[in-house]
């Protein structure tokens, strides 16, 4: 049983709240949407205390109910149940997993304008609006940290025993699932909604006792980036790569997804497969240098062009290397990004 405490004087009276349901008070689940998009944070771990909305349910688009991100650039969508069978709103939600989960910043970054615009939020940019809710400064984002994981989320009145035994297999396959109830009461006296959310199914629930859950997603090791890449420019980023680690021992090397990172006192070059394993594209620092937005110019005999400025990237400088493209150049070119890196941190 429920009760709101209602103080009087020097009496506390409890009042009963009563459990009900969206359809008795002529609700509908579309409504359950709009709250969770104003408090996203309802169905997530008590230690999770922001996320980032950057989509909602279009009637005309295939996209999820809502789709936010958290702290670490992560993606979470969270898919309300609607009456569907277990096996629907299941299918659905890794549909939409699966959709999402190649989705780099240029396509979240659209998805999050067109968000930002329609709710009237002032955000130009997904940058700008995730360095305001997290208090991150722009210049230490890097595109590489969006959506390296992707988090399931089904919200429901009720989450049946099918239902919660679907997610507990998905999640010991590694797909991070939770499945999350809510129950609504009513104050008869004020006319007031409650709200009461319980994890049925948790991504941590199946940790411990020697077993640990590995998402899907998880990054890949250097070792392991590397080795997915075409043996030719597999040669060329060793190379490259021993040059960068004769620029000081505090050079770091890792791996996300889809990107090798080159890293000191902050990221100083971002590394990625493009052509179809044909050549390497590299996104650096610009330092001794400044190419106006969206020109390209020849720098140490290398063709570099300029990241868009609505990225608002730090390494906002790009070219590509190939098997003919002179690696004493491109070494000059990482070494200044390594100098600028180091100057303004």
């Amino acid at each position: 049983m429920l009760y709101k405490l209602k103080q009087g004087g020097n009496k506390t009276t409890f009042v009963r709240l009563n459990a009900t349901s969206m359809a008795d008070e002529g609700l509908l689940e579309s409504q359950m949407e709009q709250w969770l998009a104003d408090n996203p944070t309802a169905v997530l771990p008590e230690a999770e205390g922001r996320v980032l909305v950057i989509s909602q349910e279009n009637p005309f688009k295939n996209v999820t109910d809502i789709l936010a991100i958290d702290s670490q650039g992560n993606l979470l969508i969270i898919e309300v149940k609607r009456g569907q069978s277990p096996r629907d709103v299941i299918a659905q939600a890794l549909e939409y997993a699966s959709d999402v989960a190649d989705w780099n910043y240029e396509r979240l970054n659209k998805t999050a304008i067109q968000y930002f615009a329609r709710r009237n939020l002032g955000f130009k940019s997904l940058l700008e609006a995730f360095s305001a809710e997290f208090d991150i400064a722009q210049k230490d984002l890097s595109e590489s940290q969006f959506n390296q994981q992707q988090r399931v989320f089904v919200v429901g009145e009720s989450i049946d025993e099918k239902l919660q035994r679907t997610a507990r297999w998905l999640l010991r396959h590694g797909v991070s699932i939770s499945c999350v109830s809510y129950t609504l009461f009513s104050d008869d006296q004020s006319g007031e909604f409650f709200l009461d959310f319980n994890e049925e199914v948790r991504t941590n629930e199946l940790a411990g006792g020697g077993r640990t859950v590995r998402t899907s997603s998880q990054r890949p090791t250097e070792a392991e980036a590397v080795g997915r890449l075409n043996d030719g420019i597999k040669v060329i980023y060793q190379s490259l790569k021993n040059r960068v680690l004769g620029f000081g021992q505090d050079v770091t090397i890792y791996a996300t997804r889809d990107t090798l990172i080159f890293k000191s006192a902050r990221v100083f070059a971002e590394i990625f497969e493009a052509g179809r394993g044909t050549k390497l594209v590299f996104r650096v620092r610009p330092e001794g240098f400044q190419i106006a937005g969206k020109a390209s110019e020849i720098v140490h005999g290398v063709l570099v062009k300029r990241v868009p400025d609505s990225y608002g990237w730090s390494v906002n400088h790009e070219f590509e290397v190939t098997g003919a493209t002179d690696l004493d150049a491109v070494g000059k070119l990482l070494r200044q990004s390594y100098y600028g890196a180091n100057r303004k941190s």
